[in-house]
């Protein structure tokens, strides 16, 4: 059967969550069945965040009406040419989350986010959420696309049979077809390999003994082969077939299952790599024996363990609570501190797991923040937000792109895109639109190149942008 039908299948029955896509004739080997880069990770900071908290300082301007107003940051300070705020006051600028201290954006852009290159002032011509959600996973506002981690795990699925090639955390996982979704909470992969467990510990007497689970295998393969005899419509037996080939497989849950095996990460592991300022905060156990660092990464730990047993290409992973209308400073600055803390466990595990050198990594949010506070000092949606990138061939540790003092996108200029053009009496300058960055990516992970791609057009920009050139 058509391998593209088999993916609406998969997707449909929930077969792509552990077992593998297989030819008709016989299963595939772990070897043909198995992923070994690049990997694609799409991190969202949910509600729209505030950049100018993190890697596009601003400070309060001038006049009586000024048109930015920040009530945190006083300093801020160049990490290559991104600015950072750097100072509160007499204090350091540090992210806090219920009064204690998570993450210190300075050290963060002087060690692990030297790989990400930063995109400032990028114009997502909307406030809205889900436009935003949209425009920012896929490259188009209007129509909605599969999203591009989708469409990277389409265009491997069409060579390789990756059993999970796309695994769905996000707010925005449209396929087009292209591939089977995989979801599936991080805390229940041990139930998914071993369905027939009481429980998520491994100590838990299974629902079923050996035996019986054994009958019920023996009964489902009678039962599939009454069907497939009585089947006469070409188009039940192609389905009888997918489910036959999806069922016989094992490499998948083999591999599925050397993801809960591994031992978890401790803090030990890190410790050395956090701020010197929020290092006690961060790796202090608490009654449960966990630390703050390490919880936060627990549910990007199946994705990357996945990465690296090769049955994933592509993921998707969303936080929330960036929304801040009200009290924006203390909300924001929480939510951008945990968010914040997971991608730097993404970087610090990903080299640990050696894949690092063959993950990308994209970071959005809906939009931005207001300029100013609203009278109930939090900040409304604004269009403008920045975006980060890391992976292989990546130049990171530098900004393309600005705003101005007032926190408005800047244009840059089309011929080289690391000059910014305040003044643009030529016309030679363009604004950063979510589809230059989803060309660009498009291009870079080979992705213009999938059989499907002229089927998911990027819609007409003022022009192209050399932008990872």
């Amino acid at each position: 059967m058509q391998r593209r039908n088999f993916l609406q299948l998969a997707g449909l029955t929930g077969l792509s969550l552990m077992l593998p896509w297989t030819r008709s004739s016989q299963a595939q080997a772990a070897g043909e069945s198995t992923w070994g880069g690049p990997y694609f990770l799409h991190l969202h900071a949910g509600g729209g965040w505030d950049p100018t908290m993190f890697c596009d300082g601003k400070l309060t301007a001038g006049g009586s009406t000024p048109v930015y107003e920040n009530r945190l940051a006083t300093e801020i300070t160049r990490v290559g040419n991104i600015p950072v705020p750097s100072a509160a006051g007499a204090a350091k600028y540090l992210l806090r989350e219920q009064g204690g201290p998570v993450e210190d954006p300075v050290h963060f852009f002087q060690t692990v986010g030297q790989d990400f290159l930063v995109f400032n002032g990028v114009d997502t011509q909307t406030n809205n959420h889900d436009t935003g959600v949209q425009g920012l996973a896929c490259g188009h506002n209007d129509v909605e696309l599969p999203a591009l981690a989708a469409l990277f795990a389409g265009a491997v699925a069409r060579e390789r049979q990756v059993p999970m090639a796309f695994l769905a955390s996000g707010q925005y996982n449209r396929t087009g077809d292209v591939v089977g979704t995989s979801r599936f909470p991080g805390d229940k992969v041990p139930l998914l390999a071993e369905p027939f467990r009481g429980g998520a510990n491994a100590n838990e007497a299974g629902l079923l003994t050996d035996v019986a689970a054994r009958r019920i295998l023996e009964m489902r393969g009678s039962r599939f082969a009454r069907l497939e005899a009585q089947a006469t419509l070409p188009r039940n037996k192609r389905t009888l077939n997918a489910v036959r080939d999806a069922i016989r497989g094992g490499d998948a849950i083999n591999l599925l299952k050397s993801v809960t095996t591994g031992p978890a990460p401790t803090i030990d592991t890190f410790a050395n790599d956090l701020p010197p300022d929020v290092r006690a905060y961060m790796t202090t156990p608490n009654a449960q024996g966990n630390t703050r660092f390490v919880d936060l990464g627990r549910p990007l730990e199946t994705i990357l363990r996945c990465f690296q047993a090769g049955i994933s290409v592509s993921a998707t992973f969303a936080q929330g609570g960036f929304d801040t209308h009200g009290q924006h400073d203390v909300s924001q600055a929480s939510a951008m501190g945990s968010f914040v803390s997971r991608l730097r466990y993404v970087m610090l595990r990903a080299a640990q797991l050696g894949i690092k050198d063959k993950l990308y990594v994209l970071v959005t949010s809906d939009f931005g923040r207001t300029p100013r506070y609203n009278t109930g000092n939090g900040k409304d949606h604004w269009n403008v937000t920045s975006v980060l990138l890391a992976g292989p061939g990546v130049r990171g540790g530098r900004a393309i792109g600005e705003t101005d003092e007032g926190h408005k996108a800047l244009r840059v200029n089309k011929n080289n895109v690391n000059e910014v053009l305040p003044d643009d009496p030529n016309g030679n300058g363009l604004r950063i639109h979510p589809a230059q960055i989803h060309s660009e990516l498009r291009r870079v992970l080979l992705v213009d190149k999938a059989p499907f791609i002229n089927q998911f057009p990027l819609p007409p920009s003022e022009g192209p942008l050399a932008l990872l050139a």
